[in-house]
């Protein structure tokens, strides 16, 4: 059996939507396979999409499986129960392991600098003929992917193949005005599970001295009221320890509300992005993504 998979901790949006979308493709094209997780599902993963007749696989992993890693290729994420020997492809946009990739699995590596794996694997549909009988739930799932990825088209990582990919979906549902239903529905869900929300978007990465090992984010539509919640995130985040950061994206005002655990973050955050402090919280504008905080900083040490 092909077992596709991402991350052993949480799935968003991106990694749900690319996996169902790719599990669908290939059984279109005669071709069986599982999407296999023990992950929880974070916010990302509004109770609209949950609700949609496609989700996770019960399906017990046998040894002789082979695996398709999406939006991941760091191993020290991969889950549990994934035989490294066994993987077969590799789709990801995050950086730091494409040589790695590319020299074990040649063509079958796509790790590419773009908005969302959501893309590439809409752009799989249309270089086998299927996008037309794509299903509509699965247009959805993956405009809400590439939304979320790519902040509502403002984060910088956003290519034209992803605004391309979005208009097309957007064309083949007839629904013009998903990005608002969809970030509402994420806002609603975040303020009222806070701690659940925070928890199930941490990642905890040694990346290097910029930035601390636990780096939290949350994707909102305003980050007002969440600002005044400082305490309460403070006191989930000292859950993880003494050094974090949680990235607060504020889409209505296309700004990063950063929130830190001591003044030695703070000052090598403030060396690293072009940012100001604001009562205790680093403010970027532009927003930036986790993931393009921390190839600024890989690049940062690269120098």
């Amino acid at each position: 059996m092909i077992v596709i998979t991402v991350g052993k901790s949480y799935i968003d949006i991106d990694g749900y939507a690319s996996s169902i979308a790719y599990r669908e493709l290939l059984g279109m094209k005669g071709i069986e396979s599982k999407f296999v997780s023990n992950a929880v599902l974070n916010y990302s993963i509004t109770d609209s999409l949950k609700s949609i007749p496609y989700s996770v696989d019960d399906y017990s992993i046998d040894s002789n499986d082979k695996y398709i890693i999406l939006d991941l290729s760091n191993k020290s994420f991969f889950p549990d129960f994934v035989d490294e020997n066994n993987i077969v492809e590799i789709i990801d946009h995050h950086p730091g392991f494409e040589d790695y990739w590319n020299n074990k699995l040649g063509n079958n590596a796509i790790i590419e600098p773009i908005g969302s794996v959501a893309t590439i694997i809409t752009e799989k549909y249309e270089k086998d003929g299927l996008f037309d009988r794509m299903d509509k739930d699965i247009a959805k799932l993956l405009m809400a992917a590439i939304l979320d990825n790519t902040l509502n088209f403002t984060a910088n990582i956003t290519t034209d193949r992803d605004r391309t990919t979005y208009k097309k979906l957007e064309s083949l549902i007839n629904e013009y005005d998903y990005a608002s239903t969809y970030f509402s529905e994420c806002q609603k869900y975040i303020e009222d599970n806070l701690h659940e929300s925070i928890k199930n978007d941490i990642k905890i990465q040694k990346t290097n001295e910029y930035l601390p090992d636990v780096f939290g984010q949350l994707t909102i539509w305003n980050a007002e009221e969440l600002l005044h919640k400082r305490d309460f995130i403070n006191q989930i985040m000292n859950g993880y320890g003494n050094e974090w950061m949680l990235n607060i994206i504020s889409l209505s005002n296309n700004s990063s509300y950063i929130i830190y655990s001591n003044d030695e973050i703070k000052s090598k955050l403030e060396q690293l992005l072009d940012c100001y402090d604001k009562n205790g919280t680093l403010i970027k504008s532009p927003a930036m993504l986790r993931k393009e905080i921390m190839r600024k900083a890989l690049t940062a040490k690269s120098k």
